[in-house]
């Protein structure tokens, strides 16, 4: 191969694997400015150390919540649908359901 076209390649690779770990940056960045903004304006009036005690503690709570916020999230992505689904379908075989009787479970199975 083309010196060139190997290296275009290679650029293209790092490009595709560097790009999400940046946006997840970018996410992260974004979040904290958040939570900072929302802060800062609850503690209008406070000077000095109390200021920053307070901006501490309000940064920490809402970084708890956050995290909470990101768990809350990842329960719903793909992967977790797709272990509910395993779940359901190793019980339907446990009970040997077929057919109306096997459908009708994995429905009820995969909502609840």
């Amino acid at each position: 191969m083309n010196a060139r076209v190997v290296c275009a390649w290679a650029c293209t690779a790092v490009s595709v694997a560097v790009t999400p770990a940046l946006a997840t940056d970018d996410e992260h960045k974004s979040s904290y400015r958040e939570r900072f903004t929302t802060c800062a304006h609850e503690s209008k009036g406070l000077k000095g150390d109390e200021h920053q005690r307070f901006m501490s503690e309000c940064l920490k709570e809402h970084g708890a919540a956050a995290k909470k916020e990101e768990a809350v999230k990842t329960s719903a992505e793909p992967g977790h649908q797709q272990n509910k689904m395993k779940t359901c379908n190793e019980e339907a075989g446990r009970k040997n359901l077929h057919g109306d009787e096997r459908r009708s479970f994995m429905s009820g199975c995969l909502k609840g």
